[in-house]
């Protein structure tokens, strides 16, 4: 028995061994800003947590790219190259901390060099997290973590009538988890030590061998949410499909020593392998080896809902060549106009132009269409007919908006969300 029990847990060791150095074998690339020389509202800690964060995923097996007090130019220019690394596969992980915004439910990180005075100029002078996001769906590697400790006071609250306190809450997209040092419409602390409380907790979890990635975020959430006495709770929002271990150093002395679980605890085991998961193969191996086990029930709803569950839409299906026309009616003093150009659809992603890029009159429409038709696009250009803007504002002023989109077979439609009215219509 002896002999047996050692050899089975030389197997273990092995396989633990293997599995840990195929994990560190993906690759994992990670994109971290702090900003803390801010002109107005500077903050103590930001700086400090992301160099923390940087040596922390470079000793877990990261390639880091590190920005310290970045401008807006800067932050944009890492997104876009974080997403083409990422379009290589394997692990991404963003981290931000700073201040943060949102404005009519969109967030906004904000560069040290951002001067915001209204809701237009936010589009313009901060960070759409949106950005960010679609840079991670486009390129479809396997998990995306992306990390907000951006939940501190909005030093231009009072100048934004439709600014909220804290982030809003957003929908991960497929592969990807949100986390954010607390919930939606709350606000965190900076902090008091050399670390913010959230940051400090969330460095200590991904130092632990062995956990997945949603057991790091439940321990920050726990430790934090002591440690502010309930005051402070941080919040994710997930769609992982995949596991990842942050840390995969595997103690081979404690698997060494370790006895064969009992019956029990294998069955529990089990159970835990396959419980969040969507594959019914899962649930029927288990209910031929354990008919009447602990979970045997709970095994045989999950089948039944699987076997309810409709079949996926299939996101590519508003793929192609589309036209689009936008129809502003005439608003206030400001005269109406009637915009027709070309737009590309690719594995839900919608990407327009109208004009030549950087001159006035031009306009670029980029955002995501999801498998149930239902999308939202960001626009953004620069002013042509001064008459046809709500300021009298100049030729080649900058603008930027947000749209809401509704496909249904080979059309679309949409209506602008803020300021003035305007249609979209779209035509395959």
């Amino acid at each position: 028995m002896r002999a047996l029990m050692a050899a089975v847990v030389s197997i273990l060791v092995v396989t633990a061994s293997a599995g840990a150095q195929a994990t560190r074998e993906e690759p994992r690339i990670a994109l971290v800003i702090g900003n803390s020389s801010y002109r107005e509202v500077p903050l103590r800690n930001p700086v400090n947590d992301v160099r923390a964060m940087a040596r922390t995923l470079r000793e877990l097996g990261f390639t880091v790219l590190a920005h310290e007090n970045a401008n807006k130019r800067t932050m944009e220019t890492a997104i876009i190259e974080f997403g083409r690394r990422l379009a290589e596969g394997g692990v991404g992980f963003f981290y931000y901390a700073g201040h943060g915004l949102q404005v009519r439910g969109h967030n906004y990180l904000v560069p040290i060099d951002a001067e915001i005075d209204s809701e237009a100029i936010t589009r313009v002078a901060a960070v759409d997290v949106d950005l960010l996001l679609e840079q991670m769906a486009e390129a479809k590697n396997r998990v995306n973590i992306v990390i907000l400790d951006a939940c501190r006071n909005n030093p231009f609250e009072r100048r934004l009538r439709g600014a909220s306190r804290g982030l809003a809450a957003v929908d991960a997209a497929r592969g990807t988890l949100v986390a954010y040092a607390t919930a939606p419409g709350s606000v965190a602390a900076d902090g008091d030590g050399a670390n913010g409380l959230y940051t400090e907790e969330l460095l200590q979890a991904l130092r632990v061998p062995g956990l997945k990635v949603e057991e790091v975020f439940k321990r920050v959430r726990i430790g934090v949410a002591e440690r502010s006495k309930g005051a402070q709770t941080p919040w994710e929002s997930s769609s992982l499909t995949g596991d990842l271990v942050v840390n995969v150093t595997v103690n081979i002395t404690t698997a060494a020593v370790a006895a064969p679980a009992p019956s029990a605890d294998r069955e529990a085991l089990f159970w835990s392998s396959i419980k969040d998961g969507n594959d019914p193969t899962g649930f029927e191996a288990y209910l031929k080896q354990y008919p009447a086990g602990t979970f045997a029930a709970l095994a045989r709803q999950r089948l039944a809902g699987l076997a309810a569950k409709p079949p996926a839409l299939d996101p590519a299906r508003f793929d192609g060549a589309w036209s689009v026309t936008i129809e502003c009616e005439p608003y206030n003093a400001a005269a109406g106009y009637r915009l027709q150009f070309p737009a590309r659809v690719k594995d839900g992603l919608i990407d327009a132009q109208n004009g030549v890029v950087g001159e006035p009159s031009s306009l670029t429409m980029t955002g995501k269409i999801a498998a149930d038709g239902n999308g939202s696009v960001a626009v953004r250009g620069l002013t042509g007919n001064p008459n046809a803007t709500l300021n009298r504002e100049a030729r080649g002023s900058s603008y930027g908006y947000r749209a809401n989109l509704r496909f249904e077979g080979s059309r679309g439609s949409g209506t602008r969300v803020e300021a003035r009215p305007c249609s979209l219509t779209l035509v395959r």
